[in-house]
């Protein structure tokens, strides 16, 4: 079995956790809805705690209305195309041990409703550590026809922490310098390094997200994280569990950026191919004013309103964007001392963009 060091830690947690938790989950498989539409795939049947971790980050995120599938506790049930075809973003979680992950479904060719949907275009986030492990147990090329491919991007995967560096670990995970800013610059772990996080080839043409530290690093520079956003495809893959993140705050931001910048580059720019559209929020808590920063390769018409915990809204404009870079004002002075919710909306009014702003 994998991840000894992760599953020693965890391993009082997942016993009182099954225990409180498996009736709830047999009773309701599926929970709230968000605007987003986002669905939650847990494809864990292992590690429960850390399911319960990235699930209790997602709650404290602005995407907490998401929907949840668990196939361990729905008996191997899978969700059907039909469910799938109806949100606008999947993240797919597999948390820290490969094992009988239906991701795979016993084939390199992946999860034919996986397949399907990302096939159509929208967006998918793959999660999990020895993802790869699970099929290839050391190391690969892949060809047309292999689901890591096709769909994630990758020429090949060439091995992982832990055992290919002389037994060290990860010590970080480091943004990429043509990588979103959306994303943490570094991200450190709750264990003093990660083991088996994987280390991955992208395609040409498929953006590197994250990789290996520091510099001194011995596999420092190797992709851990991709995002395939070509040929009407729109898959990112993560080879490392946010659920060992170093720290709520720390993982609550990596899953909530990572989800506005997939749903973010799906406005304007269906089937072509390295076109995207980024938002940002700044100064984030504000006094007087902040800021929406946009880039976008496109040109295109946006609405977006601000509004209270109580749904009043606070403003509401529409703006013509060029593509490149657009900042747009937000005055919040004479506004009081609270949170408040920027969302953003492209032109056939569907939400593209949310966050929270804080009104100091």
């Amino acid at each position: 079995m994998r991840n000894i060091q992760n599953r020693f830690n965890k391993v009082c947690g997942n016993m009182l956790y099954t225990a409180a938790l498996t009736t709830a989950l047999l009773l309701g498989i599926l929970s709230s809805a968000s605007a987003q539409h986002i669905l939650f795939v847990n494809d864990n049947n292992n590690i429960f705690y850390n399911t319960d971790t990235v699930r209790n980050d997602m709650d404290h995120s602005i995407y907490s209305g998401y929907q949840y599938w668990s196939i361990p506790d729905s008996l191997g049930a899978y969700p059907s195309d039909s469910l799938m075809a109806t949100f606008d973003l999947v993240v797919w979680y597999c948390s820290t041990d490969g094992v009988g992950l239906y991701l795979w479904s016993g084939s390199a060719s992946g999860a034919p409703t996986l397949t399907t949907y990302a096939s159509s275009g929208k967006p998918v986030w793959i999660i999990g550590i020895d993802i790869l492990y699970q099929l290839y147990n050391d190391s690969a090329h892949f060809a047309p026809g292999n689901f890591a491919y096709d769909y994630m991007g990758l020429e090949s995967y060439n091995g992982q922490s832990y055992v290919d560096d002389g037994g060290l670990g990860l010590p970080q995970a480091d943004r990429v310098s043509t990588a979103s800013t959306l994303f943490p610059d570094s991200l450190l772990w709750e264990f003093s390094t990660l083991w088996y996080a994987d280390e991955v080839t992208p395609r040409p043409g498929v953006k590197s997200i994250y990789e290996m530290g520091p510099s001194s690093y011995v596999l420092s520079g190797a992709t851990c994280m991709v995002h395939n956003h070509q040929l009407g495809l729109n898959v990112m893959s993560t080879f490392f569990d946010p659920a060992l993140v170093d720290s709520f705050n720390h993982r609550v931001a990596f899953l909530q950026n990572g989800i506005t910048y997939l749903l973010g580059s799906t406005t304007g720019v269906k089937n072509e191919p390295n076109a995207t559209t980024t938002f940002s929020v700044y100064p984030n808590p504000t006094n007087k004013k902040c800021q929406i920063a946009v880039h976008t390769e496109c040109a295109m018409t946006i609405s977006y309103d601000v509004t209270d915990i109580t749904g009043k809204k606070m403003l509401e404009q529409t703006r013509n964007l060029n593509n490149g870079n657009t900042t747009i004002d937000l005055p919040t002075e004479g506004w009081s001392a609270a949170t408040y919710f920027v969302t953003v909306r492209d032109q056939a009014g569907k939400a593209i963009y949310t966050n929270r702003i804080t009104k100091e």
